[in-house]
């Protein structure tokens, strides 16, 4: 992957890009908890109420933008008075890697909160940690592994109204170096610019200035989310420059483990929200050169994911 402002990233590109397209779709830390939870099996209003905490207005107007984007759907199950459970749609349904890869960072870096603590693969009776690889050759993903080129002909997403941004957590009340290190997944990227940020790091964008011009974002807002990811341990801060001083965020060992999520975020968005040929971003794996599609294998068997396969415990 490319170091510093890379030429071919113009004015607002990356918010562009798939990956944008999706988070501004999904890309908000209560829509994620509602959707994770779907998959847990609560499907009923009072009881995502209680396992996701949300107040009751954040609850209906989530649900009600997940069931517009053809993320959920609504089946009533009682009709005196009439109640409503949600479900996962084929589209919602294809969300799996990237839930998959949420839990997997949180299992290695995370706080944990209330997800479970061990998946099991019922084809195979092992327990298991999903690994994201190359639809094509089979082997992993990582950062080093991914080369990506801009479209000439892509379509620009920048108009597209942006979603939730108002960060749920703040941050303000870390005074502790360790406090990053108990944070979840949906702490570090849970909302709409913390998320794109955290994908500009990955198209080696480190400088301030050149964060703002390839995100178009004010600039008030992205100091705070590097401040964020920074207290968070995804980010590091580094002096590049003295005399004025200046400084570069370059992703910690933490922050990369972020990338099986990026990049699956991308995968979905090509395969859902974007038109055929209008993806601003074409990422091909270097081991194979072929174009990327990811799936998400048992660590154990290698065999791909499906939600009807998976079981849970909290242990």
């Amino acid at each position: 992957m490319p170091v510093g402002f890379n030429a071919n990233l113009g004015p607002g590109v990356i918010l562009s890009t798939p990956v944008a397209a999706a988070v501004a779709v999904i890309g908000d830390r209560w829509a994620f908890m509602i959707i994770r939870d779907v998959y847990l099996g609560i499907g009923r209003f009072e009881a995502l109420r209680r396992s996701t905490e949300a107040a009751r207005g954040t609850l209906t107007s989530r649900l009600k933008a997940l069931v517009a984007n053809g993320i959920l759907s609504r089946r009533a199950y009682q009709s005196s008075p009439i109640r409503h459970e949600y479900r996962l749609t084929e589209k919602g349904l294809d969300l799996y890697p990237i839930v998959l890869m949420l839990w997997a960072w949180d299992l290695r870096w995370g706080g944990g909160g209330n997800l479970p603590s061990q998946l099991i693969h019922e084809t195979c009776g092992h327990s298991l940690v999903p690994i994201y690889r190359c639809g094509t050759c089979k082997q992993p993903l990582n950062s080093s592994n991914v080369n990506w080129t801009v479209s000439s002909n892509f379509q620009r997403l920048a108009d597209v109204p942006p979603r939730y941004q108002r960060r749920t957590k703040s941050f303000s009340e870390i005074n502790s170096d360790s406090a990053g290190e108990c944070l979840t997944a949906l702490d570090c990227i849970g909302d709409r610019w913390t998320s794109l940020v955290l994908a500009a790091a990955f198209f080696g964008l480190r400088r301030f200035d050149d964060i703002t011009d390839a995100i178009g974002i004010a600039t008030n807002i992205l100091a705070d989310r590097l401040r964020l990811l920074v207290q968070a341990k995804v980010l590091e801060k580094v002096v590049y420059q003295q005399q004025p001083q200046r400084y570069e965020y370059r992703l910690t060992e933490k922050g990369r483990h972020f990338y099986p999520y990026v990049v699956a975020l991308h995968v979905w968005a090509n395969r859902w929200l974007i038109a055929p040929g209008k993806g601003a971003l074409r990422l091909q794996h270097a081991s194979c050169q072929a174009d990327l599609q990811g799936e998400v294998v048992c660590s154990h068997c290698h065999g791909i994911l499906a939600p009807q396969e998976v079981t849970f415990k909290f242990i």
